[in-house]
């Protein structure tokens, strides 16, 4: 880490010393060596290369003005945009020093040095306030009084302040240049004024933490630095055609390309390095989510494998108990009373296992095809009593829908028990035995509809008096455990009608 900010201190060294040798080598040459650098030049030599200079300038400040004024929806960069604001007002006034220059066609007025120097004056002054200000304007800052067309219109209002001050009243401002005399004391001391608050700038600058970055910070010192000795140059000249004219535009160019750097930084760069920031730090988190998610899906995989063996398990130990019974049953075979008993109760432990088995073979580890499992039960019960179930038309509809394992097990176990007496009781009396059961599943009711055409029951019947197990546990499960509503009619053959909620139980896995 030390040797890597050194490194960085190393280079800023270098880009500083460069700057300032820059600034320092030709102006040393010229005040040292004037019978070799001093030159002056033709006037209209000299006007066209001050038109070019000028207008590069004029350029690149209505660059920074347009770069700022249009990228601040996106940057929201307060301070970037007081500085374009700034350097609208720059350019068009520098825009009168060049129209306002001796040698250009008359601006209005006749040109004079005295005018294109005053043009200047202002513009290099309202350049470095527009830098002391703009240091504490912060960039994230929002302001209640910021509205951008009425900063526009401010600056139109100073320039147009300036150029009724300059072109028709600058017997108002002292002379800033005589003809063949040179510059006024008040130029100079204006210049040193300038010049001092530059030098406030540079401090200001350096230690300013509202920059963008160091290579923004590096470009507005440069900048500074050069304007220094670019006022340091127009402090000392004596014609306005001479080689210190030329060497102060050229600074001046040079500068208001940092400048153009500095702010080219803070609304492109900066954004779009937000913009780039941001897209590292989704794909990353994207990549960590997907991660995330292999993990969660091998974890659930897991899961679920471990709860398909239990479920697997569960109905081999039901198997397990339902083979112990038929063991210890086979102790008494010509008792009729056990056989039934364990008959029945091998048919309710196979009911239970058959829902185990369909959630095993299921992918869905809650719920199991409503439809699949009572075809499944019918064929169990079937086996059952194979003489009396193959001579009986079981007609079954039921609709595509799923039930939970907690509503499955009861429902399964009233299905066989209605369906194991009809073919018990019901068709005694050698009537062709029809049996039509129906299921139905709408919103969140079940609809369970049982028929046959058997004997029927008993006109004394009352299934709350019941003391048998069968048809009295049917009554428990369907209105105390699934909460159900139970109606029954025996008078032309049986008839049952049970209607429960299916969003009794929440899903489990």
């Amino acid at each position: 880490m030390r040797i890597h900010n050194s490194f960085l201190d190393l280079k800023q060294v270098q880009f500083y010393g460069m700057t300032l040798l820059f600034c320092i080598i030709p102006m040393a040459c010229i005040l040292y060596f004037p019978d070799v650098f001093y030159k002056e030049y033709p006037i209209e030599s000299f006007v066209v290369f001050h038109n070019i200079a000028e207008i590069f300038s004029i350029i690149v400040s209505l660059s920074i003005f347009i770069l700022g004024y249009s990228s601040y929806p996106q940057s929201r960069n307060t301070q970037t945009y007081f500085l374009s604001i700034g350097f609208l007002v720059i350019g068009l006034i520098d825009f009168m020093h060049t129209l306002g220059y001796k040698g250009m066609p008359d601006f209005v007025t006749p040109n004079t040095g005295n005018k294109s120097t005053q043009f200047w004056l202002i513009s290099r002054l309202i350049t470095a306030l527009v830098f002391i200000v703009a240091i504490y304007v912060k960039p994230n800052g929002r302001y209640s009084a910021f509205r951008g067309y009425l900063y526009i219109l401010l600056s139109f209002l100073i320039v147009g302040c300036v150029y009724q001050l300059v072109i028709f009243n600058s017997h108002l401002i002292p002379d800033t240049y005589v003809h063949g005399v040179g510059l006024t004391q008040f130029k100079k001391n204006a210049e040193l004024v300038i010049m001092c608050i530059l030098v406030v700038a540079i401090v200001l600058y350096s230690l300013s933490k509202s920059l963008h970055s160091e290579k923004q910070r590096q470009y507005f010192l440069a900048a500074f630095i050069i304007c220094f000795f670019s006022e340091l140059v127009f402090a000392v000249y004596t014609s306005v055609f001479d080689v210190f004219n030329v060497l102060g535009h050229i600074f001046k160019v040079v500068a208001f390309q940092f400048i153009y750097k500095a702010v080219f930084v803070s609304a492109i760069n900066e954004p779009y390095e937000k913009l780039i920031h941001t897209n590292s730090l989704l794909s990353k988190e994207i990549q960590e989510n997907e991660e995330y998610a292999k993990v969660i899906q091998k974890s659930l995989k897991e899961k679920e494998n471990l709860i398909g063996e239990i479920f697997h398990r569960t109905k081999n130990s039901i198997e397990l108990v339902r083979s112990l019974l038929m063991i210890q049953s086979s102790d008494f075979p010509d008792d009729k009373n056990i056989r039934t008993i364990v008959d029945n109760t091998s048919l309710k432990i196979q009911t239970i296992s058959l829902v185990h088995d369909h959630l095993y073979q299921n992918k869905d580890l809650s719920e199991i095809q409503v439809s699949d499992y009572l075809l499944s039960l019918t064929e169990l019960v079937k086996t059952m009593f194979p003489g009396k179930g193959n001579g009986v038309d079981i007609q079954l509809e039921a609709n595509q829908g799923v039930l939970l394992l907690d509503t499955a097990v009861p429902l399964g176990l009233i299905f066989t028990e209605l369906l194991s007496n009809s073919l018990k009781y019901a068709f005694t009396d050698g009537t062709k035995g029809i049996i039509s059961i129906k299921f139905k599943i709408e919103g969140d009711r079940s609809h369970f509809e049982y028929k046959d055409n058997g004997v029927g029951l008993p006109a004394s019947f009352d299934i709350s008096d019941q003391k048998k197990l069968g048809l009295s546990l049917l009554k428990i499960i369907a209105e105390k455990q699934m909460g159900g509503s139970l109606s029954i009619d025996g008078t032309q053959g049986f008839s049952l009608k049970f209607d429960f909620p299916n969003n009794l139980y929440k899903r489990r896995v």
